[in-house]
């Protein structure tokens, strides 16, 4: 295969780059500056200079895809009335977009889906202008409720996320003032970061302290006032977040327990724990009905908090069977909750 030349490399660059200036022409005006900006984000390494020179080259071949106001400077450019904005992006991919975010936006917090609003923004133009008015109106016939009470959002500082990003993103480590639920004074610490887990409406950093690195903590975003990305490299530069993950879940311990779950019988044509037939806690589970009308539930779980607070949640229609060690939990927190409602 024959390699290609720096000419060709350069001139291909060059195609790549006038492409993607073309997609980013809208309804609205762009200023040089901005359009300048978002070629760096897409990773060109171009100067103003040279996008001037392209805007202006642009605007003379393509007259149906880049208008310029040249009246009076700085010189505008945006997407000439009544012509079809060019995008890589298709009307049925447009609203799957759309529906991804109206189903993610109530469920993460604050900030972490801002990286795709220009993508957003796009799919709305792009429906605007090449979509039928039914696939325009097909997201006013889905809707998404998430179960359970939802809580509002942990509030994230601006500029976290976008430097959090560029930290994962290099590998570095970030020089941070945090705050935790315990103190009442925030302090700077040096962090080695893993990577980030989004978990209900709370984002938390997976991270090691600069003199604790072999152990791993979960640090909640909106409790950060300031952040730095460092020069030098995170300990945990090419670990995966995956690995580490599990310490969110509020762990009790590091192994598994195999449990045994009573539902109480069908009331008012409800059965509690009725769910877990077409939903169940995982692919090995078993479920049985008794001859008397209790479901008994059967698998292995993670030890952690989580599966507490959710047995908490069917209050007394179940009984925790196995193990003795949790059966004996719920008893306890059984008789500290009867004492406090006397």
């Amino acid at each position: 295969m024959k390699k290609l030349n720096k000419e060709k490399i350069k001139h291909f660059d060059a195609i790549a780059r006038g492409l993607d200036t073309i997609s980013l022409m809208g309804p609205s005006y762009l200023q040089i500056k901005e359009i300048h900006q978002k070629l760096l984000n897409k990773g060109y390494e171009v100067s103003e200079k040279t996008v001037t020179r392209d805007l202006k080259t642009l605007s003379n071949l393509f007259p149906q895809h880049v208008f310029m106001q040249d009246e009076s400077r700085p010189y505008g450019f945006k997407l000439p009335e009544g012509s079809k904005k060019i995008s890589g992006m298709s009307p049925d991919e447009a609203i799957c977009l759309q529906l991804a975010y109206q189903y993610l936006n109530p469920l993460l917090p604050n900030r972490t889906l801002e990286p795709i609003a220009p993508y957003l923004k796009e799919a709305e133009t792009v429906l605007n202008m090449n979509a039928s008015k039914r696939m325009r109106n097909w997201k006013k016939k889905v809707l998404t409720i998430h179960e359970g009470f939802n809580l509002q959002p942990a509030k994230i500082k601006k500029e976290i996320m976008p430097i959090l990003h560029s930290a994962l993103w290099n590998g570095s480590m970030i020089k941070a003032t945090y705050k935790s639920a315990q103190s009442k004074t925030a302090k700077k610490y040096l962090l080695h970061p893993v990577g980030i887990v989004h978990r209900g409406r709370v984002s938390y950093l997976i991270c090691s302290f600069e003199n604790h690195i072999e152990n791993f903590s979960y640090l909640p975003l909106h409790r950060f006032s300031s952040m730095t990305k460092l020069t030098e490299y995170s300990a945990h530069k090419g670990k995966d977040v995956k690995e580490v993950a599990e310490i969110v879940g509020f762990p009790v311990s590091a192994k598994k327990m195999k449990v045994k779950l009573k539902f109480s019988k069908s009331s008012g044509g409800h059965a509690p724990g009725n769910h877990l037939k077409e939903s169940p806690i995982s692919k090995n589970q078993k479920i049985t009905e008794t001859n008397d009308g209790f479901l008994i539930v059967e698998d292995e779980v993670d030890d952690i908090l989580e599966f507490r607070w959710w047995i908490r949640a069917f209050g007394d229609t179940v009984e925790v069977m196995k193990p003795k060690s949790l059966r004996k939990e719920f008893a306890e927190m059984s008789k500290r909750m009867s004492s406090q409602y006397e």
